[in-house]
């Protein structure tokens, strides 16, 4: 029969189902659960919402019974000639006495004046009405589980004793009138038969504390219980109930899981378990524990099996006040304290001992020190940096207490060593990037480093607080005139001790900033070539120079690279690689230490406009025949490019004229003079060159033999 009772969860649950339920206008239903006694069946139910139960306390209810008979129609009975309502006012005080609880709160939900106080005026007052008529709701259906003479007397039981034993019957719960509201009709099978055994819920633990006990039993126990009284004993006979009205552990709010991890582990507890915390007389003693329950037709289920538990000292004495660690001598620290009062059951103390004050702690006390010891000299403090003391009270229950941590500093007036492998980069950024070897001092708290512009001048800090680490990186301009950096670091210990400064490192800043070109300041053209003058870069990182040269038909192209040297104004290029009467244009640039180039200079121009005279062909020879009257000229000669010859000849007396030509590739001319001429004939030969390049002398008459 436990798939009926599965609705008195919901009922003694107060405000919850309801609450829910208000807000489907309505839809209700009128729900039952029924148990069957043999010669009897009881049938209790109760709506679904408030509304429902305040509406069908004035329509009342109707109870219609169906008879099943295998092979035969069922044989159909309403129950109840007249509607079933609540008793008047007037009856329950003729039903039950003054002192009943149960029937005193029912009355007052269904006829009491006094449960609408504190109604706001407008729209709120019609959510105010609606609460009081949820708890009023709630409240009647939580006693009528309690007692069964209530619940009839509320119209929400029924017994039927007009039944055979092993009959199988319908019953059927609906309004006795028509409602503004739709309520569907409480439907349950039953057999009857004889009353079930009586159950026995479980107990699943209890928990003892500090003159404190928990119990826990799980809300889903072998029936459905709506309350519990719950028992103890100091010998486990004899038992006191705890509870003056059935206890009820409501399910917890589920706002609890969003506020904070301790909460969301009670709502996790409490959502499965019942809680009830009871109060001990004192720690160390036995107690006894057991709880039975209630279920919806106001049955007493039998006790649960005992389960026993002793409260424990769990409070700590008085944490002890330690005073300022003082220390004496050598690595020796005296520590004092104070007891505050409070603590009779003091069993001792134990010293410890942590370099930092997060701990780990060590216990310096072999054995516990005596309550009235309040000093303890520690002679092996640490020597370098911090020692942090915290005095430990124990009670004879083993209860720990703990002073506030109080520091002492034996001290130290030791420098570190100077860090050494000090080395570091600059990136084109101005990102500095040092690093170094950690020191081997065993108080080695950091390091400090510092900076200047010239290895003679003051060494500037650049950390504000020493690093931990042995890198560091620092952000400097590169946009200055000084090329290079020095760094400096410090080691620091932890009692603030600094070491002497480690060896500088130059570190050379990344130039970003081109050299200034070369100026071209004098220009000399002859006809051997050009010759410029320029002045020399004014950046002192200049390295070396380049001559570039274009002309209209050509871009520009080297033809000249010079090295800067330092104290020397002005360079001096020389250019005889030119043809004549062709317009040259001459710059330069600066290339510096880093690579960097200068912008081209201002350019130069420069034209060779007359001829170069080269020297004139020596080997020229010349054969007379008389017989045929010829004259043979014969030379040699040979150069690149293209070129001519222009012959010359004079006769006696005259001077000497062109009159004839050969290609550059001949070697020979043949002259006819005619016969009979004598040593009065000349000839002389010149090399004239087609690519510009001017041309020879006239070589050196040669008189006919």
């Amino acid at each position: 029969m436990r798939f009926g009772y599965i609705l008195f969860c919901l009922l003694s649950l107060i405000n919850v189902a309801a609450a829910q339920q208000k807000n489907v206008p309505g839809q209700a239903a009128v729900r039952v659960v029924a148990k069957p006694y043999g010669d009897s069946v009881v049938l209790r139910w109760a709506p679904t919402t408030g509304l429902a139960w305040e509406a069908l306390n004035h329509s009342g209810y109707l109870i219609e019974r169906l008879e099943l008979h295998p092979g035969a129609d069922p044989l159909k009975q309403l129950l109840t000639s007249v509607p079933l309502k609540p008793k008047t006012l007037e009856q329950f005080k003729q039903l039950f006495a003054p002192g009943n609880l149960y029937a005193a709160t029912a009355a007052q939900c269904l006829y009491g004046k006094n449960a609408a106080g504190h109604i706001r005026p407008g729209v709120p007052g019609v959510a105010d009405q609606a609460d009081v008529l949820t708890s009023r709701y709630a409240f009647t259906l939580q006693v009528c589980d309690f007692d069964p003479q209530v619940a009839s007397a509320a119209a929400l039981r029924y017994v039927d004793k007009q039944v055979k034993p092993g009959g199988v019957y319908i019953y059927r719960i609906y309004p006795a009138a028509a409602l503004t509201m739709k309520v569907d009709t409480g439907i349950i099978i039953v057999k009857d038969s004889a009353a079930l055994t009586r159950t026995t819920p479980v107990l699943s633990a209890v928990l003892g504390r500090d003159r404190t006990a928990e119990l826990h039993w799980s809300r889903s126990q072998p029936d459905f219980y709506t309350a519990y009284d719950i028992e103890r004993s100091e010998d486990g006979q004899h038992f006191i109930k705890l509870n003056n009205k059935p206890f009820i552990s409501p399910k917890p709010d589920p706002a609890m899981v969003q506020r904070d991890s301790i909460q969301a582990r009670m709502y996790l507890l409490l959502e499965q378990q019942m809680v009830f915390m009871d109060s001990l007389p004192q720690n160390y003693h036995t107690y006894h524990y057991r709880i039975r329950g209630i279920n919806p037709f106001g049955e007493w289920s039998d006790y649960s099996a005992t389960l026993t538990i002793q409260g424990r000292d769990l409070t700590p004495p008085p944490a002890p006040v330690l005073q300022n660690p003082k220390y004496v001598t050598g690595r020796s620290i005296r520590l004092s304290w104070k007891q505050p009062a409070g603590a009779p059951d003091l069993k001792g103390y134990y010293v410890t001992r942590a370099h930092t004050i997060t701990g780990p702690f060590i216990t310096l006390t072999d054995k516990l020190l005596s309550p009235g010891i309040n000093t303890y000299t520690d002679d092996s403090a640490f020597i370098h940096g911090s020692n942090y003391y915290i005095i430990a009270a124990i009670d004879t229950a083993g209860n720990i207490s703990s002073s506030f941590a109080g520091m002492g500093i034996v001290p130290d007036t030791t420098p570190p060593a100077p860090p050494v492998g000090l080395a570091g980069t600059i990136d084109k950024q101005g990102h500095v990037r040092l690093h170094w070897n950690r020191n081997k001092e065993e108080d080695a708290a950091g390091y400090k480093v510092y900076f200047a512009n010239n290895p003679r001048d003051y060494y500037s800090q650049v950390t504000g607080v020493a690093v931990a680490d042995t890198t560091y990186t620092d952000s400097i301009t590169l946009e200055t005139l000084s090329k290079d950096i020095w760094y400096k670091i410090a080691a620091v210990d932890e009692n603030g001790n600094h070491s002497r400064f480690s060896a500088a490192v130059k570190l050379r800043r990344p130039d970003i900033v081109p050299p200034v070109p070369p100026l071209a300041s004098k220009v000399y053209v002859d006809t051997a070539g050009v010759q410029i003058v320029f002045i020399a870069s004014s950046s002192p990182d200049a390295a070396r120079y380049i001559i570039y040269r274009k002309t209209e038909k050509s871009g520009w192209e080297q033809v000249a690279a010079m090295p800067h040297i330092p104290g020397k104004d002005t360079l001096h290029f020389t250019d005889r690689q030119l043809k004549p009467l062709v317009a040259y244009t001459y710059c330069a640039e600066t290339i510096d230490e880093d690579s960097l180039h200068s912008a081209k200079s201002s350019p130069v121009n420069a034209m060779i406009k007359t001829l170069p005279l080269w020297p004139a062909i020596t080997t020229l020879q010349v054969k007379y025949n008389d017989k045929t009257g010829v004259a043979t000229l014969q030379w040699q000669h040979h150069d690149q490019g293209s070129y001519f010859y222009v012959l010359y000849r004079a006769k006696e007396g005259q001077p000497l004229v062109r009159f004839a030509s050969a290609a550059g590739d001949a070697a020979a001319f043949a002259d006819a003079l005619g016969k009979g001429v004598n040593g009065n004939v000349r000839y002389a030969i010149q090399v004239m060159y087609s690519d510009g390049r001017g041309a020879g002398a006239v070589s050196t008459p040669v008189v006919v033999k």
